[in-house]
């Protein structure tokens, strides 16, 4: 199925604002003007270009340069789409690897912690917004409906798809509870409790019956078939303090069984699917730095990188050794990403928290 697309060829001689280039090194740089939404680099990090250009077809200009980023997601067919969600201005989408970006009518506002694509079906997308989960089988041109909880204040805020069964979809929100879908959405099942806020959910890149669940405070949980049966994988690393206050992970692609957390101890490493555990030696001691987003490369799972509220990081050798690099403006690296076809692009979302 081809990406139908929402913009004519002649969208180039619009108007496109919001992109500028920033050259960090050892002194750091800030873009000017407005320095949220989303960055991209080519260099793995030495320059980032702020990418947040909306076509006009007036002398209006408008910009997504002042949101914050909660989400990134890559279509796995095509590496030029590109879904975020952020905090309080609903989904953007971009069909040109960022150069421009669009924003559906019903997901103009609103918090989206969670966008998923169907790995056959680049138009077949699911996102995750207040009680509910959204569907478009149209490129975003339409949504629908496809999951509702009675419990308005139960917010979802993980979705994911199977990859080798697309039919299958799971969900999960703030109280803890996970569902799975066996009809695309059309129906679904109780799978746990988990009593404490889920944060991310994600499928093993090799088997989609190892499901993984980070809650906020009560550690990280994998199912090995398809949520029959769980276990607390936070029992292995209880000698990292702060390790069960969780920020976010980061599973292997070129080895599945690698994972990286990023907690309140700092990041911690599994290369057997969970099942033992190593601190990774960082620039500065445990604990004393909140790490907020993590990513490894698709291609090679030594090539690791991490943000904070000032820097981001980059390691070449699985953490031996670290590049420092202050981040473009003054918001914090929320979210991280890894072109997966190209090992030097990635993707960096940005937030600033109040006060």
């Amino acid at each position: 199925m081809k990406k139908i697309l929402l913009f004519p060829l002649a969208i180039a001689a619009l108007l496109l604002t919001g992109a500028g280039c920033v050259s960090l090194n050892s002194a750091g740089g800030h873009p000017t003007g407005a320095d949220g939404g989303l960055f991209k680099t080519t260099s793995k990090g030495d320059e980032w270009a702020q990418k947040a250009a909306i076509p006009s077809t007036t002398a209006e200009k408008k910009s997504m340069s002042g949101v914050n980023i909660t989400t990134i997601t890559q279509d796995p067919e095509d590496p030029n789409t590109l879904y975020v969600g952020t905090t309080d201005s609903g989904m953007y989408y971009s069909y040109d690897g960022g150069e421009s970006w669009a924003q559906p009518t019903q997901l103009s506002r609103g918090r989206i912690p969670a966008v998923a694509v169907h790995p056959k079906q680049k138009c077949t997308i699911y996102v995750a917004i207040e009680n509910k989960l959204l569907k478009s089988d149209d490129c975003s041109r339409t949504w629908n409906v496809v999951y509702l909880d009675s419990r308005v204040d139960k917010q979802t805020v993980a979705v994911a798809v199977d990859a080798m069964n697309p039919q299958t979809v799971w969900i999960a929100n703030n109280s803890g509870d996970v569902l799975r879908s066996g009809d695309d959405g059309v129906s679904w099942a109780s799978v746990k409790s988990f009593g404490n806020p889920v944060v991310r959910l994600a499928l093993h890149n090799g088997d989609p019956r190892r499901v993984y669940v980070a809650t906020k405070s009560a550690g990280v949980w994998r199912s090995d078939d398809g949520g029959a049966t769980w276990t607390d994988l936070s029992q292995k690393y209880t000698e990292f303090s702060g390790g069960t206050d969780f920020f976010d992970i980061a599973l292997g692609v070129s080895d599945p069984n690698t994972i990286v957390l990023a907690t309140k101890y700092g990041l911690i490493r599994s290369v057997d699917a969970g099942n033992t555990w190593q601190g990774i030696d960082l620039l500065t001691p445990p604990g004393t730095a909140l790490i907020y987003s993590v990513a490894m490369d698709p291609k090679d799972v030594h090539n690791l990188y991490y943000g904070t509220s000032t820097t981001f990081y980059r390691s070449p050798n699985g953490g031996v050794n670290w590049v420092p690099k202050k981040l473009p403006g003054s918001r914090t690296a929320t979210v991280l990403a890894v072109d997966r076809n190209n090992s030097s692009v990635l993707y960096l979302g940005v937030t600033r928290f109040s006060k």
